[in-house]
């Protein structure tokens, strides 16, 4: 049996250029990039010309500096108890949204218990966010806005553009963006946003390394203490492979963004289209949020269950994120639409340019199946 694969929001899978890209750069470059030799040098400098290629990709200025990490979880975490803990924080407020990683939330909560202020902006019916009310949270002690650009659940975009504008009129606030689920998908102007986050494993490229993107006047607190690394942000072996690998895996998606859009968006309104026949699912993403991910609940059917049937039929599909799939419910549907019977039947598919119409109409013979 075939496995259908509808969970790229979770992860894609790594391309085989960039496979092979990562054996050939791990053969070349076998040293120690802090090493002062001819061969550390030479990784250090591969290292250099990958991070500047990738500044270049995503049209930022040269003010901005660019820390590999292990992935967005660490870029997340880094963020924001980076700028809370920073010796240039004038306060303890930080500001994030209700569809926020799990990653950005948990640092938030444990920021909490540490007796920062943590306050969840509001957010319209649509689940974007409202940009006076936003401001109008803006206190004198407030540090950071921290915002996920796409919601990994159900797609949602957030008007980033808006915050940004809003933000010239408190410099003294911190702007975070979490592009886990942007890069690569769509085209976000990143300039004039303090830090943003991202990881390789989104966009084709390998898992365990992502990016936190800084601009050079921000003072982080680093969570990895050692010796020398590409940034004063986080110590550490640079790990020369993964590096260039996903600039190589960066460069290959933005490339092909454009036309996988637009494949993305036609399987989207081909199953959207589909799912109307069934009189009783509810669809949480609209037709404005990303393509990528759709989001519906089944009443009646648990979403582990559901998971677990779709499985055992060859179709991988998701519950919520990867990181929060033992949870029982989507956070993301609760705070979108304050239904816990939703919560708790709601279902993720996801979809790339890889995803073809034979397999999304299997997907929807084995949902009628099981909704009869």
């Amino acid at each position: 049996m075939k496995t259908i694969y509808l969970d790229y929001a979770a992860t894609t899978p790594t391309h085989e250029k960039v496979l092979r890209y990562f054996v050939k750069v791990s053969k070349q470059f076998i040293a120690n990039p802090n090493s002062g030799h001819n061969s550390g040098i030479a990784a250090a400098l591969a290292i250099d010309k990958a991070l500047n290629s990738m500044r270049r990709l995503l049209k930022l200025p040269k003010r901005y500096m660019l820390t590999p990490t292990s992935g967005s979880s660490e870029s997340n975490n880094l963020a924001l108890k980076g700028v809370a803990y920073s010796p240039e924080a004038k306060g303890k407020h930080i500001i994030i949204s209700a569809f926020e990683h799990s990653s950005t939330t948990a640092s938030a909560n444990f920021l909490a218990r540490q007796g920062f202020d943590i306050a969840v902006a509001p957010n319209d019916e649509f689940g974007r966010l409202d940009i006076a009310k936003l401001e109008a949270m803006i206190r004198k002690d407030t540090i950071l806005i921290s915002i996920c650009s796409i919601n990994p659940e159900i797609g949602i975009r957030q008007p980033i553009e808006e915050i940004k504008t809003m933000l010239k009129r408190h410099r003294q606030v911190l702007f975070h963006v979490d592009a886990t689920q942007s890069i690569g998908k769509y085209t976000l102007d990143y300039d004039g946003i303090d830090l943003v986050s991202l990881t390789a494993h989104k966009f084709f490229g390998l898992k365990g390394i992502g990016l936190l993107i800084k601009d050079k006047r921000v003072k982080l607190t680093p969570l990895i203490h050692g010796g020398h690394a590409t940034t004063i942000d986080r110590r550490g072996t640079p790990a020369t492979e993964l590096i260039l690998s996903m600039g190589y895996a960066l460069k290959m998606a933005l490339k092909y963004q454009d036309d996988n859009y637009e494949t993305v968006k036609n399987i989207n309104a081909y199953v959207r289209e589909r799912l109307t026949s069934f009189k009783n699912i509810v669809i949480h993403s609209r037709p404005d949020d990303l393509p990528h991910i759709l989001n519906f609940s089944i009443p009646g059917k648990k979403s582990k269950a559901t998971v677990q049937y779709f499985s055992n039929k060859g179709i991988e599909i998701s519950n919520h994120t990867a990181c929060e799939s033992s949870d029982d419910l989507s956070q993301g549907v609760l705070a979108l639409t304050g239904d816990r019977q939703l919560a708790e039947t709601s279902i993720r598919i996801s979809f790339s340019h890889l995803t073809t119409i034979e397999e999304v109409d299997r997907f929807m013979e084995v949902l009628r199946e099981y909704c009869s």
